[in-house]
C-alpha cells in the first residue's frame, strides 16, 4: 500500500513539472535565505560565548561628566584603577589590565608585526584561551615573557614545540615564550601574542599617580553569587576617591560602570573604541533586522507553498472521484495529498542545503566571516529541521487534502467545477506578501540614496591622490630622530608634491575627548575637544581651507609646539568668532601656552553619520605621528606608489611598506551602510521573487475556475485585451492595496534608520512612487503570463472541459 501511494506521488510530480519546479523552487530560496541568515546572526551571537566564566566577567567602563554631558568609553581607564580594586572590592575574585603593545619582531632578518597586548597574569585564569604549552597560572607572572597563539608559534618556529624558546622584540629585548594557545574563538579580544603585564612596567611604564593616563582597558571577575550592583558602586567611587582634586580643577566627574563581556561585541556601538585591544564592531540591532527579514522571507516562502498546493488540487478532483468510486477510504486520500506535500517540503529543503553550500563562500567573502556550516550538523538543528519541513508539509497540504477527500465521486466525475473557500485570505497573503517586498524594495532605495550622498558630500578636504603610509611598522628611534630629514627625501621624489606627518588622518581617531582651555573660560569650565597632533605641512597635504589667520609657517619659530589651528566648530563651542580667535591663548595636554595662528573652514574628520566636531591641532614631534602623508602629483598612481615603496624598501631594509589610499579608507567608514544596501538588495529581489511565485499560483487558481466564463465570453466576441484586463485588474487592486499599506510602514522605519547620521537625505515622495511602479510593472507582468495563456485558449473546448 505504502509502495503504492509513493508511485501515484511521483508520477503526480512528474506529471506536473511546472507546478512541482516552482513550488520546490520557491520554497528551498525562503529556506536557503533564512538559513544563511540564521548562520550570521549564530556566527555574530557566539563571540565570547565560549568563556566559562563569561557570565561572571565584566569591562570597565569610564563616565566622563562634562557640563553635565556624559562620555563613555572602554580605554578611559586609569593605571592606578586595577590596583585599588584588588585593594577595596572585596567582591572582585579577579583583576584583568590589558594594553596595547607595539613591538617589532625580529626573525630571520625579517620584522613582522602581530597584535599584541600587554596583559595581567589572571588572564589566562579568567579567560577561556586553553593553552596547548605551559602553565596558565604562571605563564605570564614574569617580565619579558610572551604566549603565541599555536599559528603564531608555527610561523616563527615551525611544527616543534614553542615552549621556552626565545624571541626578539624591538631588536634588543629577548622574550621568552612561556605558553602556547590553542586558536582563540571569536572575541573581541583581538591578538596573536600575549606580553606580561611586568614587562609593561619593565620598559620604562608607570603606574603611581597616572590616573589620567586613560589608556588602560580593566576587566573583572566577579565570584558566583557576588552582588554585581555593589561591586559596581564601589569600583565606581574609585576615581574621585583617590583622583578627585585634579579631577574637578580639570571640570570633570568620573564615575566607573560595568559591562557585562557577553554584550561588549554587539551591544557597545555607543562606546568608542579607538582601535587596538576592543573592537566591538557587532550590531544587536542589525541581527534583530536580519532576524525579522529571514523570518518574513521564510513566511512569504511558506504562504507561497500554501497557494500553489491549493491551486493545484483542484485539478485532481476527478482523480479523486475515480479513487473513491473503486473504494479508496477518506484517511487515505488524505494520507496520500498530506504525504505529497511534505514529500515536496523535504525536496525543497534538499535543494536549500545545496543553494547554502553554493552561497556560503559568497556570504563569507561579502561580511570578511569565517561562517561554517559546523551549525547545521548539530543534532538539535537536525531534528529542527526536519520537524520544520514536516510541519511545512502538513501545514501546506491538510486543507487541500480535508477538502478533496469530501468530494462526492459523482459530482467530480460529472466534471463539475471544485470551488474552494478561502479565496479572501489567499488575496489577503498576497497583499501581504507584496508589502514586505515593498517596504524591502523602498528600504533598499532608500538605504543606497543614502549612501550616495554621504560619498558625494563636500568633505572639506581633498582625500583624492593622497597615499598614507601607517609608521607603527618602522624603527621608531631610527624614524623620530631622523624625521625631518626623511621627510625632505620622501618630498623630493619627482611625483610627490608635498608630505606631512600626523597622528590622524579622516577616517582615524586623534586624540578624543581631550580636554581644552580656552581663553577666557573658567577653569573649571573646559571644553572636550579631538586633539590632532601634526607637523607645519598638515594643512597643505590635505587640501584644507584656512577661514582666517594663516598656516604653519617655518618662519615662525612658535609655531612648533605654540601655534594652533582650529576648526569652525571649535571656535563656535568656544564663543569665538573667526576672526576674534587669531592670538587667542589655549591650553591642552602637551600644549602649555598655545596660541591661534588660524581657523580652518570645517572638514569631516569623520563620516557624515557625526556632526563636524571640535577639533584642535598642534605641531609636535615625530614620536606622536602614527602616519605619513603623501600627496601625490600628476601621473599614473601605480608609479608613484612603486617609486615611494622602492626608496622605502631602501630606507628601511627588512621592514613592510605598509599603505593606504586617504579616499578608500575615509569610505571604509561606511562599509555598515555599502554592506546593508546590499544586502536590502537581495533581500527585495528574493522578496518580490516569492511574491511573484504566489500571485502566479492565484493567477492560476482564478483562472482555472473561470475557464467557462472565458471561453463563454470569446464565443460572444471579447478580446484577449479585454480577458487579459477581466483577470488582472483585481490582482492588480491586490498590490495598489499593499503600496498604501507598505509605505507609511517603509517611511516609519526609515525614518528611524535615518535618526542614526548626523547629515541625511529628505524622504521624498519618489522613493516610493519608484517602488509602487515598479511593483505594479512587475505585477502586471506575472498576472499577464497566466491571462493570456487563458484567454488564448480555444473557447469550444473550454467548453467541453467544462
Amino acid at each position: 500500500m505504502l509502495f503504492n501511494y509513493w508511485k501515484i506521488t511521483v508520477r503526480a510530480l512528474f506529471r506536473n513539472k511546472v507546478y512541482s519546479l516552482t513550488n520546490i523552487v520557491g520554497l528551498s530560496v525562503g529556506l536557503a535565505t533564512c538559513g544563511l541568515i540564521a548562520l550570521y546572526i549564530f556566527n555574530e551571537w557566539r563571540v565570547d560565548r565560549f568563556h566559562e566564566k563569561g557570565h561572571r566577567i565584566y569591562r570597565v567602563v569610564t563616565n566622563t561628566v562634562t557640563k553635565g554631558e556624559t562620555e563613555r568609553a572602554a580605554n578611559t581607564v586609569g593605571r592606578p584603577l586595577t590596583q585599588a580594586i584588588r585593594q577595596e572590592v572585596p567582591e572582585v575574585e579577579a583583576v584583568v589590565p590589558i594594553h596595547w603593545a607595539n613591538f617589532p619582531i625580529k626573525h630571520n632578518n625579517r620584522y613582522f608585526y602581530d597584535q599584541e597586548l600587554y596583559v595581567g597574569e589572571d588572564f589566562l585564569t579568567t579567560f577561556t584561551f586553553p593553552l596547548l604549552e605551559g602553565d596558565p597560572k604562571t605563564a605570564l607572572r614574569e617580565p619579558y615573557t610572551l604566549v603565541l597563539t599555536e599559528s603564531t608559534a608555527r610561523k616563527y618556529f615551525g611544527e616543534g614545540p614553542a615552549l621556552g624558546k626565545t624571541l626578539m622584540l624591538s631588536d634588543t629585548l629577548p622574550f621568552k615564550v612561556t605558553g602556547v594557545l590553542a586558536e582563540p574563538q571569536p572575541s573581541h579580544l583581538s591578538f596573536q601574542l600575549l606580553l606580561s603585564m611586568p614587562t609593561f612596567y619593565a620598559v620604562g611604564n608607570t603606574s603611581e599617580g597616572q590616573w589620567f593616563t586613560w589608556d588602560e582597558f580593566c576587566y573583572v571577575l566577579l565570584p558566583e553569587k557576588a552582588n554585581r550592583a555593589v561591586a559596581e558602586q564601589k569600583i565606581s567611587a574609585l576615581p574621585m576617591k583617590y583622583n578627585a582634586e585634579e579631577y574637578r580643577n580639570n571640570g570633570i566627574y568620573i564615575t566607573q560602570s560595568l559591562e557585562a563581556m557577553p554584550s561588549i561585541y554587539l551591544n557597545s556601538t555607543g562606546i568608542p573604541d579607538p582601535g587596538g585591544a576592543n573592537r566591538a564592531t557587532g550590531s544587536a540591532k542589525q541581527l534583530q533586522w536580519l532576524g525579522a527579514i529571514g523570518l518574513f522571507l521564510l513566511l512569504l516562502a511558506i504562504i507561497n507553498f500554501v497557494n500553489l498546493t491549493t491551486a493545484h488540487q483542484g485539478e485532481r478532483a476527478k482523480e479523486v472521484g475515480v479513487r473513491k468510486a473503486i473504494g479508496a477510504g477518506y484517511m487515505a486520500l488524505v494520507l496520500q495529498f498530506l504525504g505529497e506535500s511534505i514529500l515536496l517540503a523535504f525536496l525543497a529543503g534538499m535543494l536549500a542545503v545545496v543553494l547554502l553550500l553554493g552561497t556560503l563562500p559568497f556570504l563569507n567573502e561579502f561580511t570578511g566571516k569565517t561562517i561554517t556550516l559546523s551549525m547545521l550538523s548539530q543534532p538539535g538543528t537536525v531534528l529542527m529541521g526536519v520537524g520544520f519541513l514536516l510541519l511545512t508539509g502538513l501545514l501546506a497540504g491538510w486543507y487541500p487534502a480535508l477538502l478533496l477527500a469530501r468530494f462526492r465521486p459523482v459530482d467530480t466525475m460529472k466534471g463539475q467545477v471544485v470551488t474552494t473557500k478561502g479565496a479572501g485570505l489567499r488575496r489577503g497573503l498576497v497583499v501581504f506578501q507584496f508589502g514586505i517586498s515593498l517596504v524591502l524594495i523602498i528600504s533598499t532605495l532608500v538605504v543606497v540614496r543614502q549612501l550616495r550622498f554621504m560619498q558625494s558630500q563636500s568633505l572639506g578636504f581633498n582625500k583624492e591622490r593622497v597615499l598614507t603610509v601607517e609608521l607603527r611598522k618602522l624603527p621608531r628611534l631610527d624614524f623620530i630622530q631622523n624625521y625631518e630629514s626623511l621627510k625632505q627625501q620622501v618630498a623630493a621624489l619627482p611625483t610627490i608634491k608635498s608630505v606631512s606627518g600626523v597622528s590622524a588622518l579622516p577616517g582615524r581617531d586623534g586624540w578624543n575627548g581631550q580636554i581644552v582651555y580656552p581663553e577666557g573660560r573658567p577653569s573649571d569650565q573646559p571644553l572636550l575637544m579631538e586633539v590632532i597632533p601634526v607637523d607645519h605641512d598638515y594643512v597643505k597635504t590635505l587640501g584644507l581651507t584656512i577661514r582666517s589667520g594663516r598656516d604653519y609657517s617655518k618662519r615662525f619659530s612658535t609655531d612648533a609646539g605654540h601655534g594652533v589651528l582650529l576648526n569652525e566648530a571649535a571656535c563656535k563651542a568656544i564663543g569665538w568668532k573667526p576672526d576674534e580667535a587669531i592670538g587667542k591663548r589655549i591650553q591642552s595636554a602637551g600644549l602649555d601656552d598655545g596660541r591661534v595662528v588660524g581657523v580652518i573652514a570645517d572638514f569631516h574628520q569623520h563620516g557624515l553619520q557625526q556632526k563636524i566636531k571640535p577639533v584642535l591641532t598642534f605641531i609636535t614631534p615625530a614620536y606622536t605621528y602614527r602616519y605619513l602623508s603623501l600627496r601625490l602629483g600628476a601621473g599614473d598612481v601605480r608609479t608613484s606608489v612603486a617609486e615611494v615603496e622602492r626608496f622605502w624598501q631602501k630606507r628601511f631594509p627588512g621592514y613592510d611598506f605598509d599603505y593606504y589610499f586617504l579616499d578608500e579608507d575615509f569610505n571604509r567608514q561606511y562599509k555598515t551602510e555599502q554592506q546593508l544596501s546590499a544586502l536590502f538588495g537581495v533581500f527585495a529581489g528574493l522578496a518580490i521573487f516569492i511574491a511573484c511565485l504566489g500571485l502566479f499560483a492565484l493567477t492560476k487558481f482564478t483562472a482555472e475556475k473561470r475557464t467557462k466564463e472565458i471561453g463563454v465570453r470569446k464565443v460572444l466576441g471579447a478580446s484577449v485585451g479585454s480577458i487579459v484586463l477581466l483577470l488582472s485588474k483585481d490582482f492588480l487592486k491586490l498590490v495598489i492595496i499593499s503600496i498604501l499599506i507598505a509605505s507609511p510602514v517603509a517611511w516609519y522605519a526609515m525614518s528611524s534608520w535615518l535618526q542614526d547620521f548626523a547629515y541625511k537625505i529628505d524622504l521624498g515622495w519618489a522613493v516610493f512612487a519608484i517602488a509602487g511602479i515598479g511593483a505594479v510593472v512587475v505585477a502586471f507582468i506575472t498576472v499577464s503570463f497566466q491571462s493570456i495563456k487563458a484567454a488564448l485558449m480555444n473557447p469550444v473546448k473550454s467548453l467541453k472541459n467544462e
